[in-house]
């Protein structure tokens, strides 16, 4: 009986010291807030900048794709051409802007002054015969129509020293202002066409995957026209996933911005996961969760971000959402 009692006291030691080990190790620990969500679906439509034919496509659905990788091309032989075009009509307008910026040349100044000095001597010489031939008329040696032909001569030479004298007027002031203004406007506009052109050969024409990730869908082949409102493939972003969840009342104070989270499925075990979002809002249950006690409350959307690298989470998929409070 003595044997009895101190085996029982041994159990009894024993069972006291092995509930003060696991409260000892498990007092610091809250208990966890739990949910069921869903694997959020997030794709990006993607589409060419430009209109055209396409020349080239990549990858198929399913295949996954890094950032920055081209996945496709379209045809910009008609933009070389028209690049082309652009290109000799800047040389033209930056040539015409640097003779206004420069004035005209010295050799023309020159020549345009002898020519009015020529015109000048024309002149002098075509009122020296007007005035003889006005005297022979009056003694009735020379016929009116002389007279006439010396005056119409006169006039001529009038006119000719006129604009002689306004062009040389012209060279020797050089281009107005507006006309350099003008001028460099145009070679500016010109640039910028042969800018333009130069990013649709080479961005525009160019479709690149803007986030690692998996083809979902592809939606157009080589040879079909392309325009900036068609979608040519649907990319679904691999990592980070998104998990859409939602939470009592009741969970909400223990679920904060921020906190840490395990999401876990019966295939892949668990994975680390962050709340970035908790909705404002009240609303009732949608039918996705799965708890029947919740599907006629009034919850809160919360949603999570959790890294997957190796891309384990699958779209849509069920999970178990785990909230670590004052994590």
């Amino acid at each position: 009986m003595k044997a009895l009692r101190i085996a029982f006291v041994l159990v009894l030691i024993a069972l006291l010291a092995g509930t003060a080990w696991w409260l000892r190790n498990h007092e610091d620990k809250a208990p966890l807030t739990r949910a069921w969500g869903n694997v959020d679906t997030r794709q990006i439509s993607l589409a060419f900048e430009a209109s055209g034919r396409i020349l080239k496509l990549g990858p198929q659905e399913g295949a996954p794709v890094k950032a920055g990788e081209i996945i496709g091309k379209l045809d910009t032989e008609a933009l070389r051409i028209e690049r082309d075009r652009a290109q000799a009509e800047l040389e033209r307008a930056e040539a015409q802007a640097s003779l206004s910026r420069e004035g005209y040349r010295a050799e023309d100044i020159e020549a345009q002054r002898a020519q009015t000095l020529a015109l000048q001597s024309r002149l002098e010489l075509a009122r020296r015969t007007y005035v003889r031939q006005k005297e022979l008329a009056r003694a009735n040696v020379s016929s009116r129509q002389n007279l006439d032909d010396a005056e119409m001569s006169l006039e001529a030479a009038r006119r000719e020293l006129k604009a002689s004298e306004a062009q040389l007027h012209a060279l020797e002031s050089g281009l107005r202002p507006q006309e350099v203004a003008s001028a460099e406007a145009a070679a500016k506009s010109a640039q910028a066409a042969v800018a333009s052109l130069d990013y649709q050969i080479e961005k525009a024409s160019i479709l690149k995957a803007p986030a690692d990730g998996i083809i979902r869908t592809r939606l157009a082949e080589p040879g079909d026209m392309a325009s900036p409102s068609r979608t040519i493939y649907q990319l679904s972003i691999v990592s980070p996933k998104w998990i859409r969840t939602y939470v009592t009342e009741n969970q909400l104070g223990l679920v904060k911005e921020g906190a840490e989270a395990l999401i876990s499925t019966d295939t892949i075990g668990s994975l680390n996961a962050r709340v970035s979002w908790i909705s404002s809002t009240a609303e009732f249950t949608p039918k996705t969760v799965q708890t029947a006690e919740l599907r006629t409350a009034l919850v809160y959307e919360v949603r999570l971000e959790a890294a997957d690298p190796e891309n384990r989470l699958r779209l849509g998929q069920p999970v178990t959402v785990d909230f670590i409070p004052g994590k």
